[in-house]
């Protein structure tokens, strides 16, 4: 009875794996770029709120940089999330993180695709193309003003009477308007012997003669 509880040797690799120390990795020996793809179909976790298993197949691909994973060792890693209770969206998220620190590849890729349950299948990706950096900080900008003369430093502005300022519109560009103006306005006056007529303006359309009483 005792035998039959006792815990078989895989099921204690996975329960004490350990990912900081049981994590292997191997030395990259090739100076080329080149691509690693692997399969991991048997991926397992358990859905956080109801215990239930969740299976999905997880790919896995990177450039390596100086260092690559050991098979095995990422094999058991992956098994090892079998009985934990863990989200689609945090251990995909999880993988990810610990292989960038371990390996820091050139490039990597993994896409979980989870079997789907309850009417939903999901599919979690993450590479470095979608890895959004933060901005450099811009630096603040100071709009170039022009120099200017204080109010004090400026020449004081010579005043003019109202009279002056009238007399001198009539000179310049405006003063041919303003003699036009003057002239269409001046009343007209009669130098006829018999009498005179009425001062009349330039709106009038007959001038009105009144005779001279003698």
């Amino acid at each position: 009875m005792s035998e039959e509880l006792e815990m078989k040797y895989g099921e204690k690799i996975l329960k004490e794996f350990d990912v900081e120390s049981d994590l292997e990795v191997w030395e990259n020996k090739q100076t080329r770029d080149y691509v690693i793809k692997i399969t991991l179909p048997e991926f397992c976790c358990l859905c956080p709120r109801s215990g239930y298993p969740d299976f999905a197949t997880i790919y896995l691909e990177y450039i390596p940089n100086k260092l690559v994973v050991e098979l095995k060792a990422i094999k058991l890693y992956i098994n090892s999330f079998m009985n934990r209770n863990i989200s689609h969206e945090d251990s995909i998220n999880e993988i990810y993180s610990v292989l960038d620190k371990k390996l820091e590849p050139k490039f990597m890729k993994i896409v979980g695709d989870f079997n789907p349950r309850g009417n939903v299948h999901t599919v979690i990706e993450i590479s470095s193309d979608l890895v959004v950096k933060k901005p450099v900080e811009e630096k603040e900008f100071t709009p170039r003003t022009r120099e200017r003369s204080s109010f004090s430093d400026r020449a004081p502005r010579e005043r003019r009477s109202t009279s002056d300022r009238i007399s001198s519109r009539g000179t310049g560009s405006r003063g041919g308007r303003d003699d036009k103006f003057k002239k269409d306005d001046k009343p007209r006056r009669s130098s006829n012997k018999e009498g005179f007529r009425k001062i009349s303006y330039a709106d009038d359309k007959k001038p009105k003669v009144v005779k001279k009483d003698k």
